[in-house]
């Protein structure tokens, strides 16, 4: 009996969904796969419904209005019926063994979140030749409680794109009911962030071990150009929100403050350019009225713009190595 499904959520995903299910379809363990199509304008529910009706482990359910990442992923949680389930994005994909590791790790311990390291990689390579998202060396298992996680979800502490937000993690299905733990359907963008936090809050026990076999496709373009304004300021909304949280560790609330101000930091760099691109003087200034931690930030990205410096070091490796996977 299958003791773990797999959601895939899905969006005009033609060209990479096929790979992304069958992925999961060979899996050297039996799983349950459940792709949810959030109203595709392409070939995308032809392509999983065709697979579906040649492999039975595989159920296909199409949004009846477009929702968004959130609210696909809360539809395949409320559908699964396992003890376990796990997201696939659908441009990503899985090594076949994947799960089998996963499922090992766990088995006879007390762990509601076991989360691999993702192995990240371009268009034209392979697994092989990808690179680590979070860590360059060998990390064994990793406990993480929310301080630990929320500071790895800060520039400051990971560098760019290496935040632990990123993983996949296996969740143990049962925690998240008990705790009425789903996706914030209104938020766009690090949704998965704000779950895996929450989860953190409400006492998870979460760990952090080597890759097992998450394939991530690399995503280019700029952050200012792919995120509108108004997806950050649900991530600030999320950060507050997360703040509150009854008997959270003055830790976590130390980390939270600091992402909240990387947070507001980004918005307020977002509400500039868009002033600057409305030509609204007015706006423009408002942004250097926030408080100092983030004006300070603000002025400091404006001179590295100015002198041509990136505001995030980004290359096509971004100076690591390929780690085996």
């Amino acid at each position: 009996m299958e003791r773990v499904t797999l959601i895939i959520p899905c969006y005009n995903a033609a060209d990479t969904i096929g790979k992304a299910v069958r992925s999961a379809i060979a899996q050297t363990i039996p799983v349950r796969i459940i792709v949810v199509d959030d109203c595709s304008t392409d070939a995308s529910f032809e392509i999983v419904a065709q697979l579906a009706a040649e492999h039975p482990q595989l159920t296909v359910h199409r949004q009846a209005v477009n929702g968004g990442p959130g609210a696909a992923r809360n539809t395949g949680l409320r559908l699964a019926r396992t003890d376990w389930v796990a997201g696939l994005d659908s441009d990503d994909f899985l090594l076949p063994d994947r799960m089998a590791r996963l499922l090992r790790h766990v088995e006879g311990r007390q762990i509601d979140f076991v989360a691999d390291d993702i192995i990240r990689i371009w268009p034209d390579q392979s697994a092989e030749e990808g690179v680590r998202v979070w860590k360059d060396d060998t990390i064994g298992a990793v406990q993480i409680d929310l301080a630990r996680f929320v500071r790895e979800n800060t520039l400051k502490h990971t560098g760019f794109r290496r935040e632990m937000g990123y993983l996949k993690p296996m969740m143990r299905t049962a925690f998240l009911r008990e705790n009425g733990l789903e996706f914030r359907e209104d938020m766009r963008l690090s949704e998965d962030y704000d779950l895996y936090a929450r989860a953190l809050a409400a006492g998870a026990r979460f760990e952090v071990i080597d890759p097992c076999g998450y394939i991530a496709l690399n995503r280019t373009g700029s952050l200012s150009k792919a995120i509108p304004t108004q997806a950050m300021y649900k991530v600030v909304a999320a950060d507050q929100a997360l703040l509150s949280t009854p008997g959270i560790s003055s830790a976590a609330q130390s980390a939270l403050r600091e992402h909240l101000t990387q947070s507001r930091t980004d918005l307020e760099w977002m509400r500039l350019i868009d002033a600057v691109r409305g030509r609204d003087a007015a706006a423009a200034f408002s942004v250097f009225l926030s408080p100092p931690p983030v004006s300070v930030r603000i002025a400091a990205r404006l001179a590295k713009h100015f002198l041509g410096i990136p505001l995030y070091p980004q290359g096509r490796d971004e100076g690591r190595r390929s780690q085996p996977a």
